[in-house]
């Protein structure tokens, strides 16, 4: 079972779209798919659920031990893929939880009763860190950063390499590792250009080769309550996420194969 998560300490980066296209493609392809909404605004449960908000039990609950993941987990329209909602309450979690002992692995515990029973588990995440982040961090084996191709996404990925360090060394996550960047809200102009090219010097196949372009149509999917891989199948948007989908079932498969550090390895990270 794959768990990823989708991390970017900058808001706006797409990460919420990213995390629906992937759940969606995912499960379209046939893989038993959970999407986690670790994300208090909770734009991907609203997704998923048709533009509505969820219904509690919500994560909020399990990590408050309210609930069990088994009584919060829901289908979504898409078949095979399930998800793990969010709503507001979610925040009043960080302050709870600052008091507690094993704050930081709450997560990890809840979710150990479905542990197998997906393919893939894909936690979308809010843009600061916070305790929910740690908790996501300690669970996660994988961390994809979209970035939207400015400087301040490139700065951030400093702060996030240091993170992901420091989280694998305290809590013992050796498997949590950096297993790629992916472009989002590109447009073809010479920022954009520079930016790639800078991102594709530094950290290599770390990058993605699906570009994400700034698309109309994915504005218009949100503002309908779905996500572009359902709304407009054909357009470029979601002909990139396609692409994106069969980029990360390929790079698992490289590593069922080779047994050895390929890319997006920890390796790969200091290497990079």
């Amino acid at each position: 079972m794959r768990r990823i998560a989708l991390v970017c300490e900058k808001g706006g980066s797409g990460k919420t779209t990213t995390a629906t296209a992937l759940a969606v493609g995912l499960a379209r392809r046939g893989h038993r798919t959970l999407l986690l909404d670790a994300d208090q605004q909770a734009n991907a449960s609203w997704t998923l659920l048709g533009g509505q908000g969820a219904h509690p039990p919500t994560l909020a609950a399990v990590l408050m031990r309210q609930a069990s993941v088994d009584e919060a987990i829901r289908p979504t329209g898409t078949p095979g893929l399930d998800l793990l909602p969010a709503d507001a309450s979610l925040g009043g979690v960080n302050v709870a939880l600052a008091q507690e002992l094993g704050r930081d692995t709450r997560l990890r515990s809840a979710l150990a009763p479905i542990e197998g029973r997906y393919d893939y588990v894909l936690v979308d995440t809010g843009p600061t860190f916070t305790t929910i982040l740690a908790n996501v961090l300690v669970y996660a084996a994988e961390v994809i950063v979209p970035l939207d191709p400015g400087i301040y996404a490139m700065l951030g990925l400093v702060q996030l390499q240091e993170t992901i360090a420091e989280v694998r060394e305290a809590y013992g996550n050796h498997a949590l590792h950096l297993a790629g960047l992916a472009l989002t809200k590109v447009t073809r102009n010479n920022v954009s250009r520079d930016v790639e090219a800078e991102l594709r010097r530094r950290f290599g196949d770390l990058v993605f080769s699906a570009v994400v372009p700034l698309s109309s149509k994915i504005e218009e999917a949100h503002s309908r309550g779905t996500t572009v891989m359902d709304y407009a199948p054909k357009s470029a948007g979601a002909l990139a996420y396609t692409q994106l989908v069969e980029e990360i079932v390929a790079h698992g498969r490289a590593q069922d194969r080779s047994g050895s550090k390929a890319v997006g390895s920890p390796g790969a990270v200091d290497a990079a």
